[in-house]
């Protein structure tokens, strides 16, 4: 089973709430599972055993994550608009060469965007049909 990396928004933006983000990477997490990998996603871990507002304690949290990431075969930017963190999470990623793969928050590959089929069109199953 591979292991990929679910990188995604975490704190509020002007579009989106903390739970909203949160929401989205469970989802993310399912979809994953769904397809067969084994996926991780360290902002739904580490903000419930750290304090994310510590600057101490948000650094060991990153650090922890990119030790996870390192260990990851793919990494899935999952979203279109990019955090700063996540921006360093995929800059990783590519470091490492790990391949990143992109989805918009439904689940939707980058290479489907502006397709044929929509997500909720008979048929569509994400995996690149």
């Amino acid at each position: 089973m591979k292991r990929v990396y679910i990188c995604s928004r975490f704190h509020a933006d002007e579009n989106h709430t903390k739970e909203e983000n949160i929401h989205r990477a469970f989802f993310a997490c399912a979809v994953a599972l769904e397809r067969g990998y084994a996926p991780f996603a360290p902002h739904l871990i580490y903000p419930n055993c750290l304090d994310d507002d510590d600057p101490q304690e948000r650094s060991i949290g990153l650090a922890a994550g990119n030790a996870w990431l390192a260990a990851c075969d793919e990494l899935w930017q999952w979203g279109a608009t990019v955090s700063e963190g996540m921006a360093a999470e995929i800059r990783l990623a590519q470091e490492l060469n790990i391949p990143v793969r992109i989805y918009n928050s439904i689940g939707i590959p980058k290479e489907k965007w502006n397709g044929v089929k929509l997500a909720d069109e008979v048929g569509y199953t994400g995996n690149g049909d």
